[in-house]
């Protein structure tokens, strides 16, 4: 199944679904420079991937505070648990080159988690967050 967003995961708030977008289409990058054995692209997109989930949680982890949201600490769990299996990605990267193995199994886990993290834990988020501000 091709790794992209579509407004069925849209969470209702537009600076979240616009942020969510990117992180699609940087994904999207990451396994086609994984495909195409590109190891200096990869690098690069895990870079920017990395930077960019941290900011984009940290704008989520912020709302959630500000609001008191009851599920904060599992979602946050989430957020850390993607940073930790993301910089291990990068970790084992730099250790070898990328295989279409590596494809298969990268897919795998990106596109499962954002599509489950964005389609059930943000969502329940950005109810949330439309309920606090209504």
């Amino acid at each position: 199944m091709p790794l992209q967003w579509t407004p069925a995961l849209a969470v209702g708030i537009d600076e979240i679904d616009a942020q969510h977008q990117e992180l699609f289409r940087r994904a999207a990058r990451l396994l086609e420079a994984l495909k195409q054995g590109r190891p200096e692209e990869l690098r690069e997109v895990i870079e920017f991937l990395h930077a960019y989930a941290v900011e984009h949680f940290g704008l989520e982890e912020a709302w959630m505070r500000d609001v008191q949201y009851p599920g904060y600490v599992r979602h946050k769990a989430e957020h850390d648990r993607f940073i930790t299996d993301l910089l291990a990605l990068a970790e084992r990267q730099q250790q070898r080159l990328p295989s279409a193995f590596t494809a298969l199994e990268v897919n795998a886990w990106l596109g499962e988690w954002l599509r489950r993290h964005v389609s059930g834990t943000d969502r329940e988020l950005g109810r949330y967050l439309a309920r606090r501000t209504a």
